[in-house]
């Protein structure tokens, strides 16, 4: 019997040549439970992790964006020792489901694994930009629903003035409307800022690489030492085999192709 949510999922996604997407789904949850019963021994357990990723990268590909398969790629990547396409999978998750909060938290889980320097320009310039503020977390339905009860306590406010003409009544909706004023406020503003980074394509290291001031090894670098694995930055352009990037702290530089995943969707 095929799971639900397969059949969901082939209802608005046609099967491509090769293993249909419920083979995929099945062959995918195999080679996780594998891994499951070997993990006393880390090759063979990392060896079936990683056929479970390739599957669940396969479906990715096929279109079934949703966050619990998103969840299922990026740990199976992690399992697999794949650290980089871990978190390269949890911001394609992100970015099909911005406000999932599992998918948010194991993101900083993944991260956290990332060994960042500790001090120097460096270790100030790669780690990522955290995913704060009221934007980042308040989905757009829960910041109208946040905004409906906040301008209901204000006409509350402004109802038991006319009625009792009491001034404190006016002091109780003024309070209210500032709130509203200000979540709304912070809402757009951090919705903007992160609308505007996640423009640009998103590229994670996946072997430690020197950051250069140029596009070829002859460049002196703009950095030292090298960027860790699992370290993240946002594409500004292409040229010659090397992708110009932005760190997280501002920094710019060049890093060849090869070094990252990700990028020029």
């Amino acid at each position: 019997m095929m799971p639900a949510g397969v059949v969901l999922l082939l209802a608005v996604v046609p099967s491509s040549p090769g293993e249909s997407p419920v083979e995929l789904e099945v062959g995918a949850r195999r080679a996780f439970d594998e891994g499951v019963e070997l993990r006393g021994d880390g090759g063979k357990a990392r060896t079936a992790f990683a056929r479970a990723a390739a599957a669940y990268d396969e479906l990715w590909k096929q279109g079934y964006h949703n966050p619990a398969l998103a969840l299922n790629r990026a740990r199976a990547h992690r399992l697999a020792g794949d650290l980089p396409g871990s978190i390269a999978a949890f911001h394609a998750g992100l970015a099909a489901a911005r406000y999932d909060r599992t998918l948010q938290a194991a993101l900083d889980d993944a991260r956290a694994a990332v060994s960042y320097p500790l001090d120097g320009e460096l270790a100030t310039q790669c780690r990522p930009r955290p995913a704060g503020g009221i934007g980042a977390r308040m989905s757009p339905a829960e910041a109208y629903l946040a905004a409906g009860l906040l301008w209901l306590m204000v006409c509350l406010g402004v109802a038991r003035f006319v009625m009792t003409r009491a001034p404190w009544w006016l002091i109780f909706a003024g309070a209210w409307l500032v709130s509203l004023a200000v979540l709304g406020g912070l809402w757009w503003q951090d919705w903007r800022r992160q609308t505007a980074e996640e423009s640009r394509p998103l590229v994670v290291v996946k072997n430690e690489v020197i950051l250069r001031k140029g596009n070829g090894e002859s460049y002196p670098p703009r950095l030292e030492p090298k960027l860790p694995e699992g370290a993240e930055a946002r594409e500004l352009t292409r040229r010659g085999g090397w992708v110009q990037v932005e760190l997280g702290g501002g920094a710019v530089g060049w890093l060849p192709e090869g070094a990252v995943i990700g990028g020029e969707r």
